[in-house]
């Protein structure tokens, strides 16, 4: 498995009660165009223990981030679903991914890219990584790599394929440039359903 990527099936012993809340939850629709395609519940759903576990497999101490990130909420991507972002990092260093879909409507997954210009798998994290990019600062890397190419296939090599599984729990290091997949169905019973959690170490 890639390095910033980590993969446990089977995560939770009793997925079937998440998903039951995710079915009773409301989704209300977006007043603007959000990055991620589909829509996040209006509620979060909180889970003893959840953040623990997600520490003990990372192996380090995490702190959940609430406000740079939807925190513990479900995510549903209808087919046709879009966002304005392609491929694309998240403002955390960890998020995590629990798939929800059953298992006869799973379909595609979450991607990782190369980004083909600057060779590149993960954002800069230092100045001195922009600088070796080519780029002034943060703001420059976003300004003319990030935003003008999230959308552009052409500039991205897609390095790894992580299948959607029910109950498969997958940990991305937020930095890596991503994708969210197929959006797919045509309600909640048969749609791309995940729930969602982001961190930074403590």
């Amino acid at each position: 498995m890639h390095k910033s990527v980590i993969v446990v099936d089977d995560f939770l012993e009793q997925p079937d009660l998440l998903r039951r809340s995710a079915t009773q939850q409301e989704y209300p629709k977006l007043k603007k165009a959000a990055f991620f395609p589909g829509r996040n519940s209006k509620h979060p759903q909180i889970i003893n223990g959840y953040d623990q576990r997600i520490s003990e497999i990372v192996g380090q101490k995490l702190v959940r981030q609430t406000e740079s990130a939807p925190y513990a909420k479900f995510r549903l991507a209808l087919e046709g679903d879009t966002g304005t972002k392609g491929v694309h990092i998240d403002n955390v260093e960890w998020t995590a991914i629990l798939y929800l879909t059953l298992p006869e409507y799973c379909q595609d997954g979450t991607h990782l890219f190369r980004h083909i210009p600057t060779n590149t798998d993960r954002a800069p994290l230092t100045l001195e990584e922009c600088h070796s990019m080519g780029c002034n600062g943060f703001p420059d890397f976003w300004d003319t790599v990030l935003n003008p190419h999230t959308n552009d296939p052409s500039k991205w090599e897609k390095t790894l394929s992580i299948p959607m599984r029910y109950n498969r729990l997958v940990i991305i290091q937020a930095q890596q440039y991503h994708d969210a997949g197929l959006s797919f169905g045509t309600s909640i019973e048969d749609g791309r359903l995940i729930y969602l959690t982001g961190y930074n170490s403590a």
